[in-house]
């Protein structure tokens, strides 16, 4: 499998979350919602090897949909 934007942050988060075990207190995701965007991250990956064939595009395509994600979750979390 090639390395692409979507599974690094895929793999950054699953340590996070693995990290966070151990720890006292409440966790950001519950295990739920950490399921629920480790599968949309993997279809979202899956459809943008589909659509783009070109690495280079595919790169800025996942790329663009991190920072849009990432501008939502902060949008989200102010209000």
């Amino acid at each position: 499998m090639r390395l692409s934007p979507l599974n690094i942050v895929l793999a950054c988060i699953l340590v996070w979350a693995i990290s966070e075990l151990g720890e006292e207190g409440k966790a950001l995701f519950s295990w739920g919602w950490l399921i629920l965007l480790v599968v949309v991250v993997l279809v979202v990956d899956i459809l943008c090897r589909l659509w783009a064939r070109d690495t280079q595009k595919l790169w800025w395509m996942q790329i663009t949909f991190i920072l849009f994600t990432a501008v939502c979750a902060v949008l989200i979390k102010i209000l």
